[in-house]
């Protein structure tokens, strides 16, 4: 054990070290290849403070700061040039000839330590995609030069260039690099051509943010719309199962609409869930995973509201792993983020279109448990007892027979006559159903010039394998976009869902299941159908054994529910310059879920029956900001900072109603409770977390890539001493087939990563203080109880810091490819419960301790 730790710390501190190394032949990378391209006077900073004048003058005033002398092509043009107040503080020489000269229309070349004034070339154009369609966000830079700018919403650019024979790149995330050289053209339309070797692939990374694969210092995966509804799961979240390396996905139960737990990079908290945070369409949703229902010793499986996402409305989901890659998210995040990218009408062709699609699946029950056949009802081999769940009585299928439960009668005596002893192997697969799930989806799409819509509407109507059971999803969704003016875009993303249920199936002890198996293998289960006693109809259930009877729970404990939800969000975004833009959002997560539970006289654990009904109610608001700047300074450097926040808050409510003792048998109302037995329950809850966040990211040559993130969260739900808490991040990656020049059939791609980032998560609302609730009222009295678990006034934040280094390669033209990553990831300060002596008046107590 001492050898296996030693061995662990010595990895750790290798991959620490080789991590660093790499980190610093990047930076020295950096600084070797960045050669200048300007003379050397242009780099340098000057100061001044120049009053109205002429063009002449403000070049002269520049000369006598630097080491650089003007010389001007049309002298005369130059001289009549008037120039307005111009300041610098300590600004670079080069910034300030393209601040003053680019509105006049001129440009400058640069000879030695000559700087020459020309007339500058204005080129304008278009940028469309393969199918016509407008890019915007298109870098236009000049060969050679400081020259860019980028397209509009509507793709339309406008450059000046320093010659008419000068070279233009267009570069555009997923697509390939075009140059194009003039031959005296002032009009230049392009269009751009999809990057099919995946090198250029545009992923979403956090906060919405569109980012080239190879730029990433994390790893990520990404699945696309075809990858999740080909095959139509009930549960989106199912969709992902075997498809992620990393990324492991477990069902609660086999029913389709069962719940599903997701982990990324196994389990980090001993007191959490460890599950990670979705978002759709950049605003967080509601959790995947809930808690069941308890019913007497049986639990109910509701589904989580994650699955009401229809698959059919999914453009792609990414999957951000690492705690580098989900530190934007905030604490939410600290076991990943599965980010949910809805379709939307910006990639239909322009005009009305119209889809339709339908699918139909089947399930079947087919891995059983290896049952008991050898032995009938009964305690021991000789017991002559029949009615019981115990089996291990009498030898079956050896010729023998034995009274049983349904021996007839005999005419004349009137005593049971025995039957045949024996057993019924396909009792299980004889009681299960053959499921059906059938999803019906119509969307209408409509784009012009102005913008675009995508209208969506899913039908789903499953039958599930226990009898009796179902489910029932109408979804429909709206995506639109509109083009309000060139630089302000304006978009929504509104769903509503229904779900319903006449009954879901449970599980564990008192379920359908554990009656099917728990059956002896000399009772026929098709012999149980007729459930309930002749003339005793809704008052007395018949079974054979001290059990219940399998039909009479399937048909008769019935649990209902009925969801209807509400996500939407409005989007607006200003283009304030070409390389400045600011985001504003608001989102919303809603929904309303009503449980009825039925239980039926004569039910073994409910012999006067049963009725629940429970109310809850949750809404999460999320309200963002994010302000952008990227700048293509040249054809070697680029580089972007973003700077926003976020504020989420988050209310829950919840109301009970139970009896577990009826009046009047089959009428389901809680009226009709017996007196006394009603059982009330209410809970609220309200949490907010504000946050900050800043990110930026530097490219060299397109090769080299360093990102840096932070965030800070003020959260409600701890003390007001530790209820603010900062995390940051490091990335970077460098695509060595770029660096080296690598131009080989073997090797087509090949890139390093590596990364170092923290991320902060807090505790539910309501863990500081005890409070006294309120208990089960006693006659006409009005009880209190104590709480038995201590809160804890004074707990910090969890701490989670996680350490990746990895590599991707491609091989034979990226035919092959092969992903590599080493992580670690140290998450402290645990909130956890521990148990504490019940001297001290509470069973446990909650703390910060743990390192995992």
């Amino acid at each position: 054990m001492k050898k296996s730790v030693v061995t662990n710390q010595l990895i750790f501190k290798v991959m620490r070290f080789l991590t660093l190394i790499y980190f610093m032949l990047s930076v020295l990378f950096f600084a070797a290849q960045a050669s200048p391209l300007k003379a050397q006077g242009l780099n340098n900073r000057i100061s001044f403070n120049f009053k109205n004048g002429t063009l002449t003058a403000l070049l002269k005033s520049i000369e006598k700061k630097t080491s650089l002398s003007f010389v001007y092509t049309n002298k005369d043009a130059v001289l009549n040039q008037q120039v307005e107040a111009v300041k610098a503080d300590n600004e670079m020489v080069s910034s300030l000839l393209d601040r003053i000269l680019t509105p006049m229309q001129l440009t400058y070349v640069v000879q030695n330590n000559q700087v020459i004034i020309k007339k500058a070339v204005r080129v304008k154009g278009k940028v469309t995609d393969e199918k016509g369609l407008p890019v915007p966000g298109v870098n236009v830079l000049e060969k050679g030069s400081n020259n860019t700018t980028t397209t509009n919403l509507n793709g339309d650019y406008s450059l000046n260039v320093r010659e008419s024979s000068s070279t233009i790149l267009f570069r555009m995330m997923g697509y390939q690099t075009k140059e194009f050289t003039l031959k005296g053209e002032a009009v230049v339309n392009i269009s751009l051509i999809p990057d099919e070797t995946g090198l250029s692939e545009v992923v979403i990374t956090a906060l919405g943010i569109k980012r080239n694969e190879k730029a990433l210092g994390y790893s990520i995966a990404t699945l696309k719309g075809s990858d999740v509804n080909t095959v139509k799961e009930v549960n989106v979240v199912n969709s992902i199962a075997g498809k992620v390396a990393g990324v492991n996905v477990v069902s609660t139960g086999s029913d389709p609409g069962s719940t599903a737990m997701i982990t990324i990079r196994g389990q980090s908290s001993i007191a959490t869930d460890n599950q990670p945070l979705f978002v759709v369409d950049g605003v967080p949703v509601a959790h995947s995973l809930r808690a069941t229902s308890e019913v007497g010793r049986s639990s109910v499986d509701y589904g989580s509201p994650v699955a009401d996402i229809s698959p059919d409305d999914i453009e792609s989901i990414t999957i951000l792993k690492g705690a580098s890659a989900a530190a934007l998210y905030g604490s939410r995040a600290g076991s990943g983020v599965v980010l949910i990218t809805t379709k939307s009408g910006s990639s239909a062709k322009k005009g009305l279109g119209v889809s339709f699609n339908s699918n139909a699946m089947f399930d079947q029950a087919w891995m059983f448990p290896h049952f008991q056949n050898q032995f009938g009802a009964g305690e021991y081999t000789d017991d002559p007892a029949v009615s019981t769940t115990s089996a291990w009585g009498p030898r079956l299928d050896i010729g023998t027979k034995h009274l049983q439960w349904n021996s007839p009668l005999d005419a004349q005596s009137g005593k049971p006559i025995p039957t045949d002893w024996v057993s019924h192997p396909n009792n299980a697969k004889d009681f299960y159903n053959t499921g059906s799930t059938y999803t019906n989806n119509i969307a209408i799409t409509g784009k012009n010039a102005d913008g675009n819509y995508r209208l969506s509407y899913t039908n789903m109507v499953n039958k599930g394998i226990v009898p009796h059971t179902d489910l029932s999803r109408n979804t429909l969704n709206l995506a639109a976009t509109y083009i309000l003016h060139p630089k302000v875009k304006i978009s929504t993303n509104i769903g509503y869902v229904n779900n319903k249920s006449d009954n879901r199936p449970s599980a564990y002890r008192e379920s359908v299941t554990q009656m099917v198996y728990s059956m002896p293998s000399n009772m026929n289960i098709n012999d149980l159908k007729n459930y309930w006693k002749p003339g005793r109809e809704n008052l007395e259930q018949f079974s054979p054994d001290d059990s219940d009877n399998p039909y009479f729970v399937a048909y008769e404990h019935t649990n209902g529910y009925d969801r209807n939800r509400i996500t939407g969000n409005v989007q607006a975004v200003f283009d304030i310059t070409n390389d400045l833009s600011l985001m504003v959002r608001t989102g919303l997560d809603l929904y309303n879920e009503e449980h009825e539970t039925k239980r039926p006289f004569s039910a073994k654990r409910f012999k006067f029956g049963g009725y629940g009904v429970d109310n809850s109610f949750f809404k999460e608001q999320n309200t963002d900001f994010l302000l952008s700047y990227k700048k293509t300074l040249n054809q070697d450097w680029s580089f972007g900072l973003s700077v926003g926040g976020n504020q989420m808050d988050q209310t829950n409510r919840s109301t009970a109603q139970r009896t577990e003792s009826l009046s009047i048998p089959g009428i389901y109302n809680i009226n009709n409770a017996r007196a006394g037995t009603i059982t009330n329950a209410q809970y609220n809850s309200r949490k907010r977390i504000n946050s900050l966040y800043g990110m930026g990211q530097a490219s060299f040559k397109n090769m080299v890539f360093l990102d840096v993130t932070g965030r800070n969260d003020w959260s409600s739900t701890l003390p007001a001493q530790n209820n603010s808490y900062f995390y940051p991040s490091v990335s970077l990656s460098t695509v060595l087939t770029d660096v080296f020049k690598v131009k080989s059939d073997l090797l087509s791609f090949a890139k390093i990563r590596a990364n170092w980032a923290q991320v902060g998560s807090d505790t539910d609302p309501y863990q500081l203080y005890n409070t006294i609730p309120f208990n089960q009222d006693w006659g006409d009295v009005k009880r209190a109880t104590i709480e038995f678990n201590l809160k804890n006034n004074f707990l910090k934040p969890e701490i989670a810091t996680s350490y990746e280094f990895g590599g991707d390669l491609r091989f034979f033209n990226n035919r092959l490819g092969l992903d590599v990553t080493w992580y670690k990831t140290n998450k402290r300060n645990q909130i956890i419960n521990i148990p504490t002596t019940i001297t001290s008046g509470a069973s446990n107590r909650l703390i910060n301790a743990g390192n995992i």
